[in-house]
C-alpha cells in the first residue's frame, strides 16, 4: 500500500510540474487592480437622484507603476478584488471615447490646480476638481447631469467648462494588438498567417502558445520565435500529425506607454464600474489571438450520369401468310403429286381383299356347323 501511495503521489507531482510547464506564462501583473488609496472627491448629487461619492482611484498597472482614473459611469461598484484590463471604446460601446479622452486631458489631475482654476475663473480644491472633472465624465459617458441647485458653485462651473467645449481627442493606437485577432485555415501545408504584433513600446514582447499539441510559433524566415517587435509578422507552424486544433496566442508587453483617456475593464466580463485613466502611464498589458484549422472536407464522390434511355423500337407487324378464300385457284403446292397416287390405290386394294377373306371364312364356318347338327 505504501509503495502505491508514493507512487500516486510521484505521478500526480510530474503531472502538475507537466502542465504548469505547458501552461503560458501568466503573472500577477498581467492584469490591473485598483488600490486601496483612492482620493475621495465631493460628493456630486444627480438630477432626478441622489448623492454619489466621486473618487480618484489609484490602478495599478505594472510591476510598480499606477495611474489615476475616473469611473465611467456612476452606476454599479468598483470591486478592488476585481482584475482590470485595457479595452478599446469601440469594443465596449461604454460612450463618446474621443471626448472623454480630451476632458481628462484638460483637466485635474493631467492639469494643476492653480491653473485649471484660471481657466474656470474661480479657485478650486482637489476635492472640487474630482468632483467636476467626474461630472462632465459621466456626461459625456452615460448621459447623466447634475442637479443644478444642489451641487458646489466651483464644481459646475468645472463641469461647464468641461462639458460646453467641443473639443475631442482622437484615440492613438492602443498599447499592444494582434491583427486579426482570429484566423481560420483548411488543411496547413505551410504555417499559418500573418499574426501581425503591433505595440507601442520600444522593445519586444513575448510569445506563447496553448492549446493544440505540435505546433510553434516561427518568424518570416520560418525560425522559432517567441519573442516579436512592432509590426512583426509571426505565423503558425503545425505538424501534418496534427489535422484539426484550436491554439491560442498570448502575448504579453511591458511598460508600454499608456495615454491619457484609455479605457480599463473588467476581465474576463467581471462586474465593476470601467475605468478611465486620468494622465499617461506605463502598463503591463496583455492580448490575445486564436488560430483555428480543420481538415479539408472529403470531395464529394461523382455520381455517374444515367445515360439517356433509348427508346424501344416499335415492334414490327408479324408477317403472316395470307390465307386464299374458298374461291382462290389451288396452287401447285396445294395439289397432291400424281406420283403418290398409285400408292395410296394399292392400299385401298389390300384392304377390301382382307376383307373379302373375313365373309368367305365366316361363310365356311356357318355351312359346318349347320352339317354338324344334321
Amino acid at each position: 500500500m505504501g509503495v502505491l501511495l508514493r507512487c500516486a503521489t510521484l505521478f500526480s507531482s510530474v503531472a502538475l510540474v507537466a502542465a504548469l510547464a505547458g501552461a503560458p506564462a501568466a503573472l500577477a501583473d498581467d492584469f490591473s487592480r485598483v488600490e486601496r488609496d483612492a482620493v475621495a472627491g465631493t460628493d456630486l448629487v444627480t438630477a432626478g437622484g441622489g448623492p454619489v461619492p466621486t473618487a480618484l482611484y489609484s490602478l495599478r498597472t505594472g510591476n510598480e507603476g499606477a495611474v489615476r482614473a475616473y469611473t465611467a459611469s456612476p452606476d454599479g461598484e468598483v470591486r478592488r478584488r476585481a482584475a482590470y484590463v485595457e479595452s478599446g471604446w469601440s469594443d465596449t460601446g461604454a460612450g463618446d471615447g474621443d471626448r472623454a479622452r480630451w476632458i481628462v486631458a484638460h483637466s485635474y489631475p493631467h492639469v494643476d490646480l492653480l491653473a485649471l482654476g484660471l481657466d474656470v475663473g474661480l479657485p478650486l480644491g482637489e476635492e472640487q476638481a474630482i468632483a467636476g472633472t467626474q461630472a462632465a465624465l459621466w456626461k459625456v459617458l452615460s448621459g447623466t447631469e447634475p442637479d443644478r441647485e444642489a451641487n458646489d458653485e466651483a464644481v459646475l462651473a468645472l463641469y461647464d467648462h468641461l462639458t460646453e467645449a467641443e473639443g475631442v481627442l482622437p484615440a492613438g493606437p492602443r498599447p499592444l494588438t494582434v491583427d486579426p485577432g482570429h484566423l481560420e485555415a483548411t488543411a496547413p501545408q505551410e504555417p499559418l498567417g500573418p499574426l501581425t504584433v503591433s505595440s507601442t513600446g520600444d522593445g519586444p514582447v513575448s510569445l506563447s502558445l496553448s492549446g493544440a499539441p505540435a505546433s510553434w510559433l516561427v518568424d518570416a524566415q520560418g525560425d522559432r520565435t517567441d519573442r516579436a517587435v512592432d509590426g512583426d509578422p509571426v505565423y503558425l507552424d503545425v505538424s501534418p500529425s496534427v489535422p484539426a486544433g484550436v491554439v491560442t496566442l498570448h502575448v504579453r508587453g511591458e511598460d508600454l506607454p499608456l495615454a491619457e483617456g484609455s479605457l480599463f475593464t473588467g476581465r474576463d466580463g467581471v462586474r465593476t464600474r470601467p475605468l478611465v485613466t486620468a494622465e499617461p502611464a506605463e502598463a503591463t498589458i496583455t492580448t490575445t489571438a486564436t488560430v483555428t484549422w480543420r481538415a479539408p472536407s472529403p470531395e464529394p464522390t461523382p455520381v455517374p450520369e444515367t445515360p439517356a434511355e433509348t427508346p424501344e423500337p416499335e415492334p414490327e407487324e408479324p408477317l403472316t401468310e395470307a390465307v386464299p378464300s374458298p374461291e382462290a385457284t389451288p396452287t401447285e403446292a396445294d395439289r397432291i403429286p400424281e406420283e403418290d397416287l398409285p400408292t395410296t390405290g394399292t392400299w385401298l386394294s389390300g384392304l377390301l381383299v382382307i376383307a373379302g377373306a373375313l365373309v368367305v371364312s365366316g361363310l365356311i364356318i356357318l355351312v359346318l356347323g349347320r352339317k354338324r347338327r344334321e
